[in-house]
C-alpha cells in the first residue's frame, strides 16, 4: 500500500511538471497575426456601346381634351361627354379606327371660393382621349377636325412606329457588338484577353416620359396656340392668327431611337 502511494505521488509530480513546461511553452510562443480571408479582387473591363437607329415614322399619337366649367357637376359632365362624342365622331369620319381611340383620363372636381365662408363656386370637368393616327399625312387635318368638333386641349404629339421593340432589338444587337469590341481592345491593350461576360445593362436615352405630356393649349381656355414637341424635345409654340381658320402644319421628320449597352467582362 505504501508503494502504491509513492507511485501515485511520483505520477502527480510528473504530471505537474509536464503542465508547467507546457504552460511556459505556450506563453513564450510568438503570437501569429490572425489571417483574414478576403475574396479575390475582381479583374475585368467595362465598355459601353451606343447605337442610334433612325426610322421613318409610321403613325402619330396625340391627345385631345375637353374642359368645361359650369355651375353644376351635371352640366359640366354632360358638356364634356357630348363634346367628346362629337370629337370621336369627327375622328372616325376622318378614318381613325375605334381601336385607336382610348379614353386616357377623366376628372370632375369642385371649384371653391371664400366669399362669405367656403362655398362651391363651379364644377370643372375634363376628359382626354389618346388617339393613334396611322395615316400621318392626315394628322394635321384630323387635329383641325377635332378642334372644330370642340376639343379645347391638344397636346402630347409624338411620331412613332407600330412596334418600337423591333427597332430597339436592332439597336441593342449593334450596341452590344460595339461594347464587346471595345472591351476586347481594352483587354488587349492591358496585356490580357477577353474572358466571360460578367454583367450587362441597357438604357434608352431620350425615353423621357414626355409621351403623355401637355405643353400648351390649342384654342384653349388658358391661351391660344398649338404646342408641338420638336425632335430635340423642346416645345415649339405657334400662336394662330385666328381661333377658327388657322390650319396646323406638321413635319414628321424622322424617329431617333438610341440604345446604350454597358458590358463587363473578365480578363484572362
Amino acid at each position: 500500500m505504501a508503494e502504491f502511494q509513492k507511485s501515485l505521488i511520483r505520477f502527480m509530480y510528473l504530471a505537474l511538471a509536464v503542465a508547467v513546461v507546457l504552460g511556459v511553452w505556450i506563453i513564450a510562443r510568438p503570437c501569429a497575426a490572425p489571417q483574414m480571408e478576403f475574396g479575390r479582387p475582381s479583374r475585368g473591363v467595362t465598355a459601353t456601346g451606343t447605337c442610334v437607329v433612325r426610322t421613318k415614322p409610321e403613325l402619330v399619337e396625340v391627345s385631345f381634351g375637353v374642359r368645361q366649367s359650369s355651375k353644376t357637376a351635371r352640366a359640366a359632365k354632360n358638356y364634356v361627354k357630348s363634346t367628346c362624342a362629337k370629337i370621336i365622331g369627327a375622328l372616325k369620319k376622318g378614318g381613325v379606327a375605334a381601336k385607336d381611340i382610348q379614353t386616357q383620363n377623366f376628372h370632375l372636381q369642385s371649384e371653391w371660393h371664400s366669399g362669405t365662408g367656403w362655398q362651391i363656386k363651379n364644377w370643372s370637368a375634363q376628359e382626354f382621349l389618346r388617339v393613334r393616327i396611322r395615316k400621318i399625312e392626315r394628322a394635321a387635318d384630323l387635329i383641325d377636325a377635332a378642334v372644330r368638333a370642340g376639343a379645347n386641349r391638344v397636346g402630347g404629339l409624338e411620331y412613332t412606329v407600330d412596334n418600337v421593340n423591333e427597332i430597339r432589338a436592332k439597336g441593342r444587337a449593334k450596341a452590344a457588338e460595339v461594347a464587346r469590341k471595345k472591351a476586347a481592345e481594352l483587354a488587349s491593350a492591358l496585356g490580357g484577353k477577353l474572358g466571360r461576360l460578367v454583367s450587362c445593362d441597357e438604357r434608352y436615352p431620350g425615353d423621357d416620359g414626355y409621351r403623355y405630356g401637355y405643353y400648351n393649349n390649342y384654342y384653349g381656355y388658358d391661351g391660344y396656340g398649338y404646342a408641338n414637341r420638336s425632335m430635340s424635345g423642346q416645345a415649339v409654340i405657334t400662336p394662330p392668327e385666328s381661333t377658327t381658320d388657322e390650319e396646323v402644319t406638321l413635319q414628321p421628320g424622322e424617329m431617333v431611337t438610341t440604345v446604350v449597352v454597358t458590358a463587363t467582362y473578365e480578363v484572362k
